[in-house]
């Protein structure tokens, strides 16, 4: 039965069936062997869909389309420029500070990656950067976008382990504010290496300027977070609160949202997000064969069968989705892997927090690398550098999300001590 479930399953998926789809066909023939009536995985698929903290999945889509339309991103890149444009290789460090901003609205990568690679790498391009460190540093630092709070890929992981979603953005904090730090030092390494320019400090006032152009949305930063963190609201509710008022913003203060392009703006977060839960909704199935057939337990002791320390086991485990992540993105992924690991967080007795906040961490070097590194060909199809040539430059920057992932690895507090003190040690 294994060679089903796993074997056919990754031989499905060589075929270039979508994951979801494969899923649903093993489901489905394991069920009829089983002589399990199919009502039943009806019932599973639409159990996998139901969560609550679901709902704002599409609500944070909404509030980073809103935000790319009124030209939030625009904004951001004048304050930033205006702090640090003047410095050596300062048009690379302004990028990463727009995306660590920019994170804190949208907290998805491909929103980043579309709305500021567009801005970014032509601008960067202008002002004499090489193009393919443009578009390779673009790309890098959008992946702050799902680590910085809010974070789509930290609430379904929150909804699939039952964790609280306000832990898991709490986790990313300290670890994406890491990411941006060692992505600007490098930003800067490279300036002084390739002589990259140095622009002339903003003007008297320009600072006054931009940021009063801009403060109305770095407000839906506060309002998402601090809504959440102080209790005032749920995750659910900051996601609804921050696309009504990303709307009105662009409506009657920036007054540069077009409201006929508002339906297909709509339509373009429902197909995401009917993406998102149709392959929730097929993963609540497949996780249900999986457990029936007591597969999670047979990888836990397989694991625990190599080495009983946890650091161990958790750069074994990230080495692993390193490779997964390869030929999965970020969502499909976190729904194979967290039903099978769950049982190990409690056997080997890890911080929850800590395991799910690193392997995140991990799954999202995927949205790197190739054959399915989603952002990878975006940026390529933005900035117009061949594949190739973009993967040539990434090198250094995947060692700078790995380095990431083993300081969290290492240091656990950084990732569960802003929740501790938020919330209290209690999980």
């Amino acid at each position: 039965m294994l060679s089903l479930l796993i074997g056919g399953l990754l031989a499905l998926m060589a075929t270039g069936i979508p994951i979801a789809v494969c899923m649903l066909m093993i489901g489905i023939i394991y069920m009829i062997q089983q002589e399990i009536p199919l009502m039943v995985a009806a019932q599973y698929m639409t159990e996998g869909a139901m969560l609550n903290v679901l709902i704002a999945i599409p609500l944070y889509l909404l509030t980073g389309v809103l935000m790319n339309e009124v030209g939030m991103s625009h904004r951001i890149v004048r304050l930033c420029n205006a702090v640090v444009g003047h410095i050596r290789g300062g048009l690379a460090i302004v990028n990463v500070m727009a995306c660590m901003i920019f994170a804190g609205m949208t907290g998805e990568a491909v929103a980043e990656t579309a709305g500021l690679g567009s801005v970014m790498v032509p601008a960067m391009e202008k002002d004499g950067y090489d193009k393919p460190f443009a578009s390779a540093l673009t790309v890098t630092a959008a992946v702050i976008g799902p680590i910085i709070p809010p974070s789509v890929p930290m609430i379904i992981c929150s909804a699939l382990a039952s964790l609280s979603v306000g832990r898991m953005f709490l986790g990313g904090m300290i670890p994406g504010i890491l990411f941006g730090l060692l992505l600007m030092g490098l930003s800067y390494f490279y300036a002084v290496r390739r002589n990259y320019p140095i622009k002339a400090k903003a003007a008297q006032g320009e600072f006054r300027a931009s940021l009063k152009d801009a403060c109305f949305g770095l407000l839906t930063i506060f309002i998402i977070l601090g809504g959440i963190f102080t209790g005032v609201f749920t995750p659910v509710e900051a996601a609804g609160i921050a696309a009504v008022y990303s709307f009105l913003v662009g409506l009657f203060i920036y007054r540069s949202l077009d409201l006929k392009k508002l339906p297909k703006m709509c339509l373009d977060v429902a197909v995401s997000t009917g993406v998102i839960m149709f392959i929730i909704a097929m993963a609540g199935l497949y996780n249900f064969v999986l457990t029936r057939e007591r597969i999670p337990q047979e990888v836990i002791r397989i694991v625990m069968g190599v080495s009983q320390d946890q650091t161990v086991l958790l750069i074994m485990i990230c080495i692993g989705l390193f490779i997964l992540g390869c030929f999965l993105s970020t969502t499909p992924a976190l729904l194979l892997v967290v039903p099978v690991l769950s049982p190990l967080v409690q056997q080997a007795t890890f911080h929850p927090i800590h395991f799910w906040v690193v392997i995140v961490l991990a799954l999202l070097l995927g949205t790197l690398t190739p054959p399915v590194g989603i952002n990878l060909y975006l940026i390529t199809s933005i900035s117009g550098v061949g594949t190739g040539r973009l993967i040539r430059e990434l090198p250094p920057f995947y060692m700078v999300l790995i380095s990431v992932i083993f300081i969290a690895i290492f240091c656990p507090w950084i990732v569960t001590a802003p929740g501790d003190w938020v919330y209290g040690a209690r999980v």
